[in-house]
């Protein structure tokens, strides 16, 4: 339950839950074209009701003014006729309601009478259809002096005959501003639904603008779901919807060239596997063929020996023969050891990585008859066996490039440590090579050897090289002092 609602009624809670989740439902153009056309609806409906109800309240008082004036001007000018005829006089009466009541003024005089002090009417004029009201209809006291009263839809007005002791009443009716405010009701109604399809047309293009990105936004956000990396979003303006397009196209961008280097890496990790299976077949093949043209023919030697020491003449013959099957046994024992060294470096676990690497280095000098220069700068004496064994195996393997490919005259290799960075160096005086094409073509499977040691220990490999120009291998692996004091204390 939302927190901010705990403290409302249930019934309440429930009546919200089921607004926001029909709210919650619609889409965001249903959502825009309702809010817009219910605000015009309601604007529209309350300001109809607020004119209507000012603008008959204003006619009325307006009415109410010109009553006034027009039954205090009548009454002065019966006040002067007195000694008239009653013929005269209910003239004068009928000529007056016709003036007020044409078109050339905003009221109706619908009667005109004059009445005694004890409400019966001495002479009058009515319109047809009209009828002056009962006298008992209105409050008592009201034939007193000038008095106004609304009674069923009309403006009486009692206006005291001055010299007499009569009254004027005259009857004005109010339903011609009821209409007339009625018609302005319906004017403003009908701009109201103008006004309504006008709103709706605008609020439709506002959300027809305003979606359309953002539903293209949705459908390249499925596509990248399901991996399809080549949808873009067109950029329709410089606002905030198309700021976040571009920031769009530019995240698929980048995880399309994401996709591309994990397949990338995928597929040179499937070779270099594949590559290192076949190195160790390779490598088992010359295990097995040293061990059969060296160990394997050591002791066949020393077995004959053996036979030759039995059917030995005598004790001199015996001791040249037990010299000659030591010399075996130490030739047997150097080539094992050898082997051995090849497979593992012994001294590496023991006495740590530069001395195994310095061993390595000369005996690659004799091997290949090839000056190396071997430098360390700041490395520490231990560090962590992953890490050692894969700078090992990546000199190893650089070196080895070097004596199958290069053609050169001199090689060197450094290592140093500085910034918290280990930073092996492997350059060669060689033929060089292209270092794009060689990428392309992936013909190099040491260097994909070399660059994924680096990679599992968080390194990078970065290679310059030039047909002509010989070979730099930059391998740097972040290394922080933290691990290397670690690394020592082991």
């Amino acid at each position: 339950m939302n927190p901010s609602r705990s403290h409302l009624p249930k019934w309440l809670q429930s009546a919200l839950g089921a607004f926001w989740y029909v709210a919650g439902s619609a889409s965001i153009r249903v959502k825009v074209l309702g809010i817009v056309l219910g605000v015009i609806i309601l604007l529209g409906i309350f300001v109809i009701f607020q004119i209507n109800q000012i603008l008959e309240t204003v006619l009325i008082e307006e009415l109410t003014l010109q009553s006034a004036d027009i039954s205090e001007n009548m009454a002065a000018i019966l006040s002067t006729m007195q000694e008239a005829a009653p013929a005269e006089i209910e003239r004068y009466l009928s000529d007056r309601r016709v003036h007020f009541s044409n078109a050339s003024h905003n009221t109706h005089l619908e009667f005109a009478a004059i009445i005694s002090p004890e409400g019966a009417i001495i002479s009058d004029s009515v319109t047809e259809g009209a009828a002056v009201p009962a006298l008992s209809m209105l409050p008592s006291g009201t034939i007193s002096g000038h008095e106004l009263f609304n009674v069923d839809r009309q403006l009486l007005v009692f206006t005291p005959i001055e010299g007499t002791p009569n009254h004027l009443l005259l009857g004005f009716g109010t339903q011609v501003y009821a209409e007339f405010a009625t018609r302005v009701t319906l004017q403003l109604f009908s701009l109201t639904l103008i006004m309504v399809a006008v709103g709706f047309a605008a609020a439709f293009l506002l959300t027809w603008i305003l979606t359309r990105p953002i539903l293209e936004l949705v459908k390249a956000t499925n596509a990248v779901i399901n991996h399809d990396y080549s949808v873009r979003v067109e950029r329709w303006a410089n606002d905030e919807i198309g700021e976040l397009s571009s920031a769009f196209n530019t995240m698929i961008a980048d995880l399309e060239q994401a996709e591309k280097d994990r397949q990338e890496r995928e597929k040179m990790r499937e070779q270099y596997l594949s590559g290192v299976i076949l190195a160790q077949e390779n490598e088992r093949q010359r295990v097995a063929r040293d061990l059969h043209d060296s160990v394997s023919q050591s002791l066949t030697s020393l077995l004959v020996g053996i036979q030759n020491i039995k059917s030995a003449p005598d004790t001199e013959a015996i001791r040249r023969q037990a010299d000659e099957l030591r010399e075996v046994v130490a030739q047997t024992l150097d080539e094992t050891r050898k082997l051995a060294w090849q497979l593992r470096p012994g001294m590496m676990g023991d006495q740590g990585l530069i001395p195994a690497l310095e061993h390595y280095v000369q005996d690659f000098r004799a091997r290949f008859d090839l000056p190396v220069d071997f430098v360390v700068q700041g490395l520490p004496s231990r560090l962590q066996p992953e890490i050692e064994t894969s700078l090992y195996r990546i000199v190893q393997e650089g070196l080895t490039n070097i004596a199958r490919y290069a053609k050169a005259s001199a090689a060197s290799v450094l290592l140093a440590y500085r910034n918290n960075m280990l930073r092996v160096i492997i350059e060669d005086n060689g033929i060089g090579f292209d270092v794009e094409k060689t990428r392309k073509e992936k013909q190099s499977l040491g260097l994909k050897g070399i660059s994924e040691r680096a990679g599992l220990i968080g390194g990078t490999l970065t290679i310059e090289s030039s047909p002509g120009q010989g070979t730099s291998l930059f391998i740097e692996i972040p290394y922080t002092p933290k691990e290397v004091e670690q690394s020592q204390n082991v």
